[in-house]
């Protein structure tokens, strides 16, 4: 039996999940959907992902992303590695005609948030994994292009099984070819492997947020 580790790219899943009735995922579930459970032992989920700030686009984000990480660590093997958002000004061309006529300038400055350090530390833990013998097969939950090069190290260098499953549709040309099987995430399977909307553990109750059961 095969020693597997996967590894999630929170915010990648969540871009896919955001617009849809399947944010109460159940990542076990999902992984265990993709794999043969007979020739894998799942060893350790480990999920990325960074808090969102108050100051973000839609503050209620917060409690939100709270009662879903009260979910996950109902689930004995799932690790959850955090990045961090920060905030930067940018520079961009306005496309609209009527806001450059109403501001009298193309070029505007505004301040944006971004995700940081995720994709190192997934890059990170993929490659030091690999090199202590933690698994034998890898399996990445992620469309990001960004990931190959630890992806090409581990399945030609170490020899390490490489599994990609895209939370999109279409999935990445050099994602493919980074690995030695991959799947996209079907509807159907989102919808079988979300948690229950009452859920408890020893601090009691709690419940899927209302605003996550409609698209």
């Amino acid at each position: 039996m095969k020693k597997t580790i996967i590894y999630i790219d929170g915010f990648n899943l969540y871009y896919r999940l955001k617009n849809t009735s399947y944010k109460w995922l159940n990542l076990q579930k999902l992984s265990q959907s993709y794999l043969d459970l007979k020739q894998n032992q799942i060893v350790k989920i480990k999920y990325f992902t960074a808090l969102v700030k108050g100051q973000m686009e839609d503050p209620s984000n917060i409690s939100r992303q709270h009662r879903y990480l009260h979910a996950l660590q109902t689930l004995s093997n799932l690790e959850t590695i955090f990045g961090q958002f920060k905030k930067r000004q940018v520079k961009g061309v306005l496309c609209d005609s009527e806001d450059r006529k109403k501001l009298n300038k193309d070029i505007v400055k505004i301040k944006k948030w971004e995700e940081k350090k995720s994709d190192v530390n997934i890059a990170t833990h993929l490659v030091a994994d690999a090199y202590q013998n933690k698994y034998d097969c890898a399996v990445l939950i992620s469309n990001d292009a960004d990931l190959t090069p630890p992806l090409l190290h581990i399945k030609h260098k170490l020899k390490k099984l490489v599994i990609v499953i895209s939370p999109y549709k279409e999935i990445n040309a050099e994602l493919k070819k980074s690995s030695h099987f991959y799947k996209a995430i079907s509807t159907k399977v989102l919808e079988q492997c979300q948690f229950p909307e009452q859920m408890q553990d020893t601090k009691g109750e709690f419940f899927c947020p209302p605003k996550w059961k409609q698209p």
